[in-house]
């Protein structure tokens, strides 16, 4: 990829990620979503694993789309711990 590696997918995946799912909920029940309960989600053991796995898949989008592998591990792992509250993982 010309200009250096792209790290935008695990930068900002997840959080399109989660915009996607609070619109399938509410498409799904016509409700609005409750920020608390998105909240409460977010902070439960199944919104962590939703967060990591979306991460993970992301990352390796970015390598299959040409980024070094180790720089999309790397922004992966960092943007997962952001949006999960976990300690990033050592460089």
């Amino acid at each position: 990829m010309s200009g250096g590696p792209s790290t935008a997918p695990a930068r900002s995946a997840i959080g399109w990620d989660l915009s996607l799912l609070g619109l399938a909920t509410h498409l799904a029940s016509g409700a609005a979503v409750d920020p608390q309960e998105s909240a409460a989600w977010s902070a439960s053991d199944e919104g962590k694993r939703f967060m990591t796995l979306s991460g993970a898949l992301w990352g390796e989008a970015a390598v299959a789309a040409g980024d070094d592998a180790a720089d999309a591990q790397a922004a992966a792992d960092r943007t997962t711990a952001f949006y999960t509250g976990a300690e990033p993982a050592a460089s």
